[in-house]
């Protein structure tokens, strides 16, 4: 019995003690309906029951009314006294519609004259919910419960009414389904923009693929990203970034009105399905819209900021396209529009999908080949001029491409979206040259350095300081014969998080740090303020012009004096020629890089190579 009443709801629970009680009610009822009858057949036909029956009836919570075929009150127990507040006397004769009802549901005084119960309707255990109004004034919710006591005609017929006040069970259930909404509300909708949800417009977007029946209809799908809003983040905080958002979603959503609906599905991404395009032509203007509209600045804090986004456009027919696949081809068109430049919007094709899923094959044997090792790594000789010998090796990893053949996999990859990528990848790198370097070392009994290039992905962590002692602990290779070298993209010091505190500790450590490609066309020398480098490469882009490019040369001799004034060795990087070694020389140029010397090679090949090039004396 506790199993079955644990899973009925209040409500049910006070139907089922209501009926029960209304039964007893109509039994004992039904006696004051024969009273003809004399004290003694109705002693004998009941015995003590009847006794019982009245103080079940009379002290019962639950009120009762017996009424007539026109609905006048004939009898009313104490409970319904206490209920309604109006005494048996005062209501007695007259029908609870006169004194019961609130003001705004009354009846007129032609439609209580003409009141007859329906006895088809009024059946035995047929029940009403109603508001009702207590002598005082107080509403509260009445549950009415119907029971017939049939007579020999209707008009003897008499209607025993069960009344419940169920105004707390009332409220509370009004309270849940409040709840229920709530949460519903807060499940589809953003907290911060009011936009659904990505789970309400997955919903939305199902619904319309799966009524799409035989006849296909189209759909189509707008991915909106911000461009660069990282940015915002980090140089005028997070409160200014939630207005943004806010302003996005406004425009988006005025944008779209009531062609569909617009959800906010990431951080700064966003999602319109829409219900019925028209064609490209109205996708195209919807995008393009949205782009024009965010042109407007936004004022946060007096400081007006320029923001903008970029667009995914896919049209698709019902019934043609998974909803996975309809999404998937958006964020391939949102792509597509970054990295032509952003600013723009881009529509999916089969070109770019097959590029996409090429590219996910790809990533997926990386991944695998991360896993596994299956890496190779390339030495390139570094020469000092001056004592006319290897002085050490700059290591890459490389990575066979299933279609491509040996290439740089972090050249591959983006910074912000494949930090872990590229962190194992400089990884392999770094702990293979250990290795390398060290057996070199170990074979010749001369000293090597190791350069390694890293990026933040690398450096940024906060224990690298502590992985970077420990390869070199594990490889037995001195720490100041490791030069860690930064690419100027990866050194953004007007930029919040920027990575000179790792810098500086990788100096402490007794490390050295180069600094590569100066002197290109994004490798300027004013990094050397903020970092204390000990090395400068110069960019590959000035040395392979230097025989016949007077400005080169200008520039290159700039760069050497001016890395002398700042304590720095130069490297010249990409020194493919004697003439090109004699200028860098005669300019001061202590260090060389380059095919002169050897193309990047297998460690084994490294090896041969410096047995061959030190017998052979090549540079002499």
């Amino acid at each position: 019995m506790e199993d079955y009443t644990a899973d009925l709801s209040a409500l049910d629970l006070i139907f089922i003690v209501g009926v029960t009680a209304l039964l007893l009610s109509a039994v004992f009822l039904a006696g004051r309906l024969v009273g003809k009858r004399s004290s003694r057949d109705v002693d004998s036909e009941f015995g003590n029951d009847a006794a019982v029956l009245k103080t079940v009836v009379e002290h019962a919570h639950e009120g009762l009314v017996m009424q007539d075929i026109y609905g006048r009150i004939e009898w009313s127990n104490p409970a319904y006294t206490r209920i309604t507040g109006f005494s048996a006397e005062e209501i007695r004769g007259r029908r609870p519609q006169e004194f019961i009802l609130p003001p705004n549901n009354q009846l007129t005084a032609e439609d209580l004259n003409n009141f007859k119960f329906d006895l088809g309707k009024f059946s035995s255990g047929f029940k009403e919910l109603i508001q009702n109004q207590r002598k005082n004034g107080e509403l509260f919710w009445n549950q009415l419960t119907f029971a017939q006591v049939e007579g020999d005609t209707d008009d003897k017929t008499r209607m025993i009414i069960l009344c419940q006040d169920v105004t707390r069970e009332v409220e509370r259930f009004a309270e849940l389904e409040e709840t229920r909404k709530r949460l519903k509300y807060q499940a589809e909708h953003d907290e911060l923009t009011g936009l659904a949800t990505r789970a309400k417009i997955t919903a939305f977007l199902q619904e319309r693929l799966s009524t799409g029946g035989g006849d296909a209809r189209p759909v189509g799908v707008i991915h909106f990203d911000l461009d660069h809003f990282k940015d915002i983040n980090d140089s005028h905080g997070h409160s200014a970034g939630d207005t943004v958002l806010r302003h996005v979603a406004g425009v988006l959503k005025s944008v779209v009105a009531d062609k569909g609906v617009v959800a906010r599905v990431g951080g700064d991404e966003f999602l319109a399905a829409i219900s019925d395009p028209t064609g490209p032509d109205q996708m195209e203007q919807l995008g393009q819209q949205m782009l024009d509209d965010l042109t407007r600045p936004v004022t946060i804090e007096r400081e007006r900021l320029k923001v903008a986004g970029s667009v995914g456009l896919v049209l698709a027919d019902t019934g043609k396209t998974s909803l996975a696949e309809l999404i998937n081809r958006a964020d391939i068109a949102l792509y597509a529009a970054k990295k032509s430049g952003r600013g723009r919007y881009s529509w999916y094709t089969d070109a770019l999908g097959a590029a996409h899923r090429h590219k996910r094959m790809s990533m997926a044997q990386l991944d695998q080949d991360l896993e596994s090792g299956n890496l190779t790594l390339l030495m390139q000789p570094q020469y000092d001029l001056q004592e006319k010998r290897v002085m050490g090796y700059e290591v890459s990893t490389h990575w066979l491409h299933p279609s491509e053949g040996l290439v740089d996999p972090a050249k591959m990859l983006s910074e912000q979206e494949d930090t872990k990528r590229i962190a194992r990848i400089e990884q392999f790198g770094l702990k293979q040259g250990l290795a390398e370097v060290r057996r070199m070392r170990e074979a010749t009994g001369s000293s090597y350095s190791l350069t390694v290039d890293l990026t933040g992905a690398s450096v940024g962590p906060p224990d690298f300081e502590e992985k970077l002692c420990q390869l070199c602990e594990d490889a037995d290779f001195p720490l100041e014969g490791l030069i860690v070298q930064l690419t100027p993209q990866a050194i953004h010091f007007d930029e919040p998080g920027c990575l000179q505190h790792a810098i500086d500790k990788i100096s402490k450590l007794g490390c050295r740090i180069a600094l590569d490609n100066v002197g290109s066309v994004h490798g300027g020398v004013a990094q050397l303020i903020q970092v204390s480098a000990h090395v400068m490469k110069i960019s590959p882009w000035l040395v392979r012009d230097l025989e016949t490019d007077a400005k080169k040369r200008h520039l290159t001799q700039a760069v050497i004096e001016l890395a002398d004034k700042f304590g720095c060795q130069v490297m010249a990087v990409g020194v493919a020629t004697e003439a090109q070694r004699e200028i860098l020389r005669d300019y001061g140029c202590r260090f060389i890089q380059g095919d002169l010397i050897a193309a990047p090679m297998s460690a084994r090949e490294a090896e041969i190579h410096l047995q061959e090039f030190t017998t052979g004396n090549v540079l002499d």
